[in-house]
């Protein structure tokens, strides 16, 4: 192991001696921990009830010197529950804090097709189950988290078809594009197209029987899909690059449109299989 590894399995070692830890995982799949400046790592880390600011603090004073930096209770609730910043051999990484029975209810509501449109910030529900799907399991010795890999390791057909029949259905409303387009308006098209876009990729990904992450690598993705519009990367490219010329809007949002004529073809062809 290089230094990063082996400081973090010195830290997933300390918070796991708590009771109620019964499972850690690393957000990102497969990919190196990042280097110091790189960016910082997440720990998802699973609890029967999650420890006290203090049960919390006690456990991280002193685990030597690849870890320092201690910040308590710097994230509060929401959709990445409480979490504590360390520093560990010089990268910032997150303790985000969840209890085993929320991330079950979060589970099983996303799969039930319950939650399909980006929430507060950017956060995406069914990028929730990419993330499972893909974490590095770090802790689990009730097999808590693999249960979860097992469970999303085929894409549901009925959350498919909820996704792409919900996203198509928002693909329909195009009043505020035409609006920016007859007036011109290139950032009110840019706002618009923003949402329009949203809707798009999540039911390209859809389509594809990909949980859909989030905007990151949005192409490099599409390049690997089978199932999509004709030449839809470099279209799309060309709507963003019209987009930006008040004179060129109406041939932006006709290059849009055809995009999204062509993946309704695809989506009535196929969401019902």
């Amino acid at each position: 192991m290089n230094g990063i590894e082996t400081a973090l399995s010195k830290l997933i070692n300390i918070i796991a001696s708590h009771e109620a830890l019964r499972a850690i995982g690393a957000s990102g799949g497969d990919r190196p921990y990042p280097e110091p400046g790189e960016g910082d790592i997440d720990l998802f880390v699973y609890c029967t009830e999650i420890p006290s600011k203090s049960q919390r603090q006690a456990l991280l004073m002193s685990p030597g010197d690849e870890i320092g930096q201690v910040e308590i209770g710097r994230l509060e609730s929401g959709h990445f529950g409480q979490g504590d910043c360390v520093m560990v051999a010089g990268v910032e990484t997150w303790l985000l804090y969840f209890t085993l029975a929320d991330a079950h209810a979060e589970l099983e509501l996303i799969l039930d097709g319950q939650s399909l449109d980006r929430l507060d910030n950017y956060y995406y529900p069914i990028g929730r189950l990419a993330m499972w799907k893909t974490m590095r399991v770090l802790y689990d010795p009730d097999g808590f988290l693999q249960s979860f890999k097992h469970r999303l390791a085929e894409y549901p057909q009925k959350l498919a078809s909820a996704v792409v029949s919900h996203h198509l259905e928002a693909l329909a409303d195009v009043e505020d594009l035409e609006r920016a387009v007859g007036r011109k308006d290139v950032l009110f098209f840019h706002f618009a197209l923003d949402l329009a876009l949203d809707h798009f990729l999540q039911a390209v990904f859809a389509l594809n029987r990909e949980y859909f992450p989030s905007r990151k690598r949005s192409e490099l993705y599409l390049q690997g899909f089978k199932v999509k519009p004709l030449e839809c990367e470099e279209r799309l490219r060309q709507v963003l690059a019209l987009g930006g010329n008040a004179e060129t809007l109406d041939q932006s949002y006709e290059i849009w449109n055809s995009l999204v004529h062509d993946l309704k073809g695809l989506g009535n062809g196929t969401k019902n299989t």
